[in-house]
């Protein structure tokens, strides 16, 4: 769960807790240890004691041992359950108190400039050197066997990692039986890493620099985390990595714990990258992972807000006083009015709003239990090419699989309501960054070597726009949005594709040789962004067209279209065919 404008790492009520069972060990009773016990004095026949004699006599210590390893968290978070709740973290096996055991290996990452590793980095001239922090088990249990002594920091600079320890270890076993105790799914009955508390020393400014950020990991991508820091924290695998900011430790958060587990049960094989299509580049798969683990989050806390005290009233994000974005409220509802393709965005994480509050409307409509299986049922059959439309079919299968015509019918209700199937991703020209987000478009370097397009690659969506009768011309100017750890950009270089009509423009990508499109016209984008279309061949209308980068991966933040009825001093579009 990757915040929107910020670094990436790779990738919120009925409260579920789990509840206080006895474990093994212990039978209860006292301590065993009580110190020296004196006998009473011989007396007359008086059973009253002297002042002396009490002095002098040690009662034995009758109070109970806790009957498992108990703890206290947030049933949820701070800002949505404050009061803290005891619990029992099962399935420990450690025998040194540390939080590891049947399913889960979690530690904090601690501020030690010396057991750190350091990092020399090369920003193109300029040198950074930053220190890792060392990941460590931070929390140990007390001398009774339990972790009731650990609380919440005080405060943000107080946080030592012992609490964010407690509340991942926790909420890991809640996920972990709900997947497999509810559904039977066993692929994650082995340890899963986590570490908590992600951070860097900056030498250029002395500040230890949070990553305001949580994420699940695959093993393959522990290397591509942010300044090489994936290298020094001694991940065995998989992993979760939590962050946060200054202000907020992200594994307060049950909500984005059960997110970020959903995605290594559900997302680790399956609905990642991208893929070509008939439309561009489709990156829905991506948004689909992070739909399907706010649904499951979600159904677990039975609360359709996810991240409410982790991604709302976040400040901005600096480093040395450079501004690296963030900020504002960025929580996910499931309950919203989103639709495809009018509120598509290619940012995974709001496309995957449209997706999940169909899965939610599914959810009121059949309730948790049916809905939960119909929904994982789905998601089983998903691959790293699903799209929207793929996903939708699969879930209505499922429901006439398992619940009958009438469920079938309303999930295909829940989707074709909010236009999910067989959505073209073209976006009105005035919706561009109408959410806040500008629209991501992937340059050449970005495929990994895959070029098919021959110099230049298509974005994820494309892009529409009405030309009224009499117009001569159409200008269309694309606003860039620059960006970098320190300001900046790479090389701006596109085209615009356009067709007449409201269908996308449409590619052929054959396995051997270049793709091709059914543009019938494609007009470079000059210095200023501007891109002008004039001729004869101009019709009043809906155009569609789609930029075809020919630089480095950019982000869209605006697109203007301007008609003008005076004859143009140049044309460039009075071939029709």
């Amino acid at each position: 769960m990757m915040l929107r404008h910020a670094p990436a790492l790779g990738l919120a009520l009925l409260l579920v807790a789990a509840p206080t069972l006895v474990a093994c060990g212990d039978d209860g009773g006292h301590n065993g240890s009580v110190g020296d016990t004196a006998t009473a004095p011989d007396s007359a026949g008086d059973d009253a004691t002297t002042g002396d004699d009490v002095a002098d006599t040690v009662a034995e210590d009758t109070t109970p041992l806790p009957e498992g390893p108990l703890a206290k968290v947030y049933p949820v978070s701070p800002t949505e359950t404050p009061d803290l709740e005891e619990v029992e973290l099962a399935h420990l096996t450690s025998t040194d108190g540390t939080l590891v055991g049947e399913f889960a290996r979690v530690r904090a990452c601690v501020r030690d400039l010396e057991a750190g590793t350091h990092i020399p980095l090369d920003l193109g001239g300029f040198s950074l050197d930053i220190t890792a922090c060392a990941p460590e088990f931070s929390a140990h249990a007390d001398a009774r066997g339990t972790y009731l002594d650990i609380a919440p920091p005080a405060s943000p600079e107080e946080d030592d990692g012992k609490f964010a320890e407690i509340m991942m270890y926790h909420h890991m076993q809640v996920v972990h039986d709900y997947f497999k105790g509810v559904h039977g799914l066993t692929d994650r009955d082995s340890p899963l890493d986590a570490l908590t508390n992600l951070q860097a020393f900056v030498d250029l400014c002395e500040q230890w620099a949070p990553f305001p950020n949580a994420a699940f990991i695959p093993r393959e991508s522990i290397s591509e985390l942010p300044f090489g820091i994936g290298d020094a924290l001694d991940l065995k695998g998989d992993a979760i990595v939590f962050s946060g900011t200054d202000v907020k430790n992200f594994a307060f958060d049950a909500s984005v714990i059960y997110h970020e587990y959903t995605h290594s049960i559900l997302g680790a094989t399956r609905l990642n990258g991208v893929f070509f299509d008939e439309q561009g580049l489709n990156n829905l798969p991506g948004a689909l992972n992070e739909a399907y683990a706010d649904y499951f989050s979600s159904t677990i806390t039975d609360r359709h807000l996810l991240g409410t005290y982790s991604l709302n009233d976040l400040g901005s994000f600096q480093i040395c006083g450079f501004e690296l974005g963030g900020g504002g409220n960025q929580a996910r509802d499931l309950v919203n009015a989103f639709s495809c393709p009018r509120d598509l965005t290619a940012e995974v994480h709001a496309d995957s709003e449209l997706f999940s509050a169909a899965l939610w409307a599914i959810r009121e409509a059949l309730g948790k239990e049916d809905a939960d299986a119909v929904i994982l049922q789905g998601v089983l059959a998903l691959t790293n090419s699903s799209d929207f439309t793929v996903a939708a079919e699969s879930t209505i299968d499922a429901a006439r699989d398992l619940l009958g015509a009438e469920a079938e019918a309303t999930v295909r209700e829940a989707f074709e309501s909010r236009g999910l199937i067989d959505c073209p991703r073209v976006l009105a020209v005035a919706a561009v960054g109408a959410r806040g987000l500008a629209v991501s478009v992937p340059g050449v370097a970005d495929l990994g070597g895959a070029d098919p397009f021959r110099g230049w690659l298509p974005g994820y969506l494309q892009y529409q726009v009405e030309v009224p009768e009499g117009a001569k011309s159409l200008e269309i100017t694309v606003d860039v949005q620059s960006g970098g750890l320190f300001g900046g950009g790479g090389t701006v270089a596109m085209d615009l594709a356009f067709k007449a009509g409201a269908d996308p423009v449409f590619y052929q990508i054959p396995l051997v040789g270049t793709a091709t499109s059914d543009a019938v016209v494609t007009v470079p984008v000059d210095a200023s962004g501007k891109a002008t279309l004039a001729g004869a061949c101009l019709t009043a209308g809906t155009w569609t067209f789609a930029i075809h980068n020919r630089g480095d991966g950019l982000a869209v933040s605006k697109i203007t279209a301007t008609t003008s009825t005076a004859e143009p001093e140049t044309t460039n579009f009075d071939t029709c065919e």
